[in-house]
């Protein structure tokens, strides 16, 4: 599920540009409304925010360093669901989210146990 939350926020990221494009050149009605470049901007800061997390979580160890790294892509992958939520109007792609949320936490929370329970975070 984690991975199919990042492909398509990484699809709809490529696409914006597209869409806009061919909305501005085709003559059709406009496809992208205010909400949606919202959307879109908050969708940018967040994967923004996700790699930074990821490249800032560093430890010698590979396990734990993989652990930190996935900590901070389920929480990217939590960031935009809760945009979709927000600025969406998809039903059934907001249910997704909502599942995608409680499942991206769910796995926080055993990655953040199984940290703890192999010498806690790495001193900053």
């Amino acid at each position: 599920m984690q991975k199919l939350a990042f492909v398509i926020a990484a699809l709809v990221l490529a696409a914006s540009p597209v869409l806009a494009q061919q909305s501005s050149t085709s003559g059709a009605k406009p496809q992208a409304s205010a909400e949606q470049s919202t959307a879109a901007k908050e969708y940018d800061a967040s994967m923004q925010a996700m790699h930074k997390g990821m490249m800032a979580a560093q430890d010698t160890d590979a396990d734990r360093a993989w652990a930190l790294k996935m900590i901070e892509h389920h929480r990217g992958g939590v960031a935009m669901s809760e945009i979709l939520i927000k600025r969406g109007d998809d039903a059934e792609a907001k249910k997704m989210a909502q599942k995608t949320i409680d499942a991206q936490k769910k796995e926080i929370a055993e990655l953040e146990d199984w940290l703890t329970r192999h010498g806690g975070r790495p001193k900053q």
